[in-house]
């Protein structure tokens, strides 16, 4: 019987006297004990690959996670809270709003801006009755009062405000790049009857649609038809805008 020494010339050799002792009639490949060892070596290293792609996959996982994180925040829909009456009664105090934030404003639209006056700033939500080149005013009538804004000439219809009056203001044009707001509550609307025209680069966003109290939806009175966001639509939690203030005493 054969005793098998244990082998000094490394793991090759070892395996080639293994394999001869085991089978002294056999001739083993020269190369044999390379091959066992490559595929040893190749069985290694994808386990290491494995574990690698492994990582990289919750990698992914965290990146994407992260990834979708950052887009809180960045959605084309907004909803804000109003606090102020001065848009009532189209929309009443406590009611949310969705805003597009890429819509441009048309006419008759209701939008958000962000003001500043006398160093404070805060964002109102008003209603677009000019555009750059229009001009608007309210003549006063044989009984002192407006009977109705007018634009370019002609009467503005204006059926959301029920019976809400407007104080007469002179004409004047808009401004390139600026819009004439006017609060739908004339009586406590801070709009351009006072500040003047708005900026549009001041504007943030364009109404919607808008949300009672109980949750139900409808649309905006009096503004162009906008399509509100869809199921796969991110919006952006519901935040206030401050009141737009009382009107100034003229």
């Amino acid at each position: 019987m054969n005793t098998i020494q244990p082998s000094l010339h490394g793991p090759a050799e070892e395996l080639r006297r293994l394999a001869t002792a085991a089978a002294p009639t056999v001739h083993a490949r020269p190369d044999l004990a390379r091959v066992v060892l490559d595929r040893a070596r190749r069985q290694r290293r994808a386990r290491r690959l494995g574990k690698v792609a492994a990582g990289v996959g919750g990698g992914l996982v965290m990146v994407t996670t992260l990834a979708a994180a950052t887009l809180l925040g960045r959605s084309d829909y907004v909803t804000v809270t109003q606090p102020s009456a001065a848009m009532e009664p189209t929309v009443h105090v406590g009611e949310r709003v969705v805003l597009n934030k890429k819509l441009a404003p048309a006419r008759g639209d209701v939008v958000i801006v962000h003001l500043t006056r006398d160093g404070d700033t805060y964002d109102a939500m008003l209603r677009v009755v000019g555009l750059p080149g229009d001009t608007i005013g309210c003549p006063a009538g044989p009984t002192g009062q407006c009977d109705a804004v007018e634009r370019n000439g002609a009467r503005v219809p204006e059926p959301y405000l029920g019976a809400t009056v407007t104080d007469p203001f002179p004409a004047g044009t808009v401004p390139d790049h600026m819009i004439f707001l006017l609060g739908d509550n004339r009586a406590a609307a801070n709009d351009s009857r006072f500040i003047g025209p708005v900026r549009l680069a001041d504007l943030t966003g364009v109404a919607v649609q808008i949300e009672d109290r109980s949750g139900k939806v409808r649309a905006v009175p009096g503004a162009p038809a906008h399509p509100g966001p869809g199921d796969r639509d991110n919006v952006d939690p519901a935040g206030q805008v401050p009141p737009a203030g009382v009107a100034t005493p003229r």
